[in-house]
């Protein structure tokens, strides 16, 4: 059994429990005549009634209808999938008329580790590059910068900065959109430009001891 496919039954388990669905057996052996064909891959029960699950990494196609319900009579219980949808037309044609459940699960819910941490990695990188990209500007703002920034960096939000320096909301944004086109603040919402002002504040003061 591939990491994937560890990884997606796990997701599965999860899914289905969140659903009411009780995990009964992982990995459950199909046995006929005291001969093993096959396996199932989650035993869950919900409402007294229990399912033949089998666990699609990828998509449902026909193949994988006939499997769930083969197993489904081998073993007496309901068949179900759990996958990320069907692959075509003939997969929900036939999963309708064997009678076969198809539970779809969100694409984001089959990310793996790997392609987690690329996601992560790169969200991070991109928050990091626009709250510090106003730091060339350090050393160089004027008293009136300085003066808007601090109260950016100790407000809770725009409107309590708005009241910290007096001005209307609309004047700050005017403000704010004049320090943004200066290159002083980053494009974004208020807490990333709160978390820049108090960076761009500590190079400043650090650029102008002797």
């Amino acid at each position: 059994m591939t990491g994937q496919l560890r990884e997606s039954e796990e997701i599965a388990a999860r899914a289905l429990e969140s659903m009411g669905f009780k995990v009964i057996e992982r990995r459950s052996k199909v046995i006929v005549d005291n001969v093993e064909v096959s396996d199932v891959d989650i035993v869950a029960e919900r409402d007294g009634v229990r399912y033949a699950v089998e666990v699609k990494a990828g998509y449902v196609d026909v193949s994988s209808v006939r499997q769930a319900y083969v197993n489904s009579v081998l073993t007496g219980m309901r068949p179900l999938l759990v996958a990320r949808g069907f692959s075509d037309e003939a997969a929900v044609a036939v999963a309708r008329r064997l009678g076969v459940e198809v539970i779809t699960l969100p694409d984001q819910l089959y990310v793996n580790p790997d392609e987690l941490y690329e996601t992560i990695e790169a969200a991070v990188e991109e928050a990091l590059d626009r709250v510090t990209r106003p730091l060339s500007m350090c050393g160089r703002l004027s008293k009136e910068q300085v003066r808007v920034l601090s109260a950016i960096a100790s407000s809770e939000d725009f409107m309590a900065a708005a009241k910290a320096l007096g001005l209307s909301p609309d004047e700050l944004g005017h403000v704010m959109e004049a320090l943004r086109s200066q290159g002083v603040v980053p494009r974004g919402d208020f807490r990333a430009v709160r978390v820049s002002a108090r960076l761009l504040l500590l190079c400043e003061s650090l650029a102008r001891q002797p």
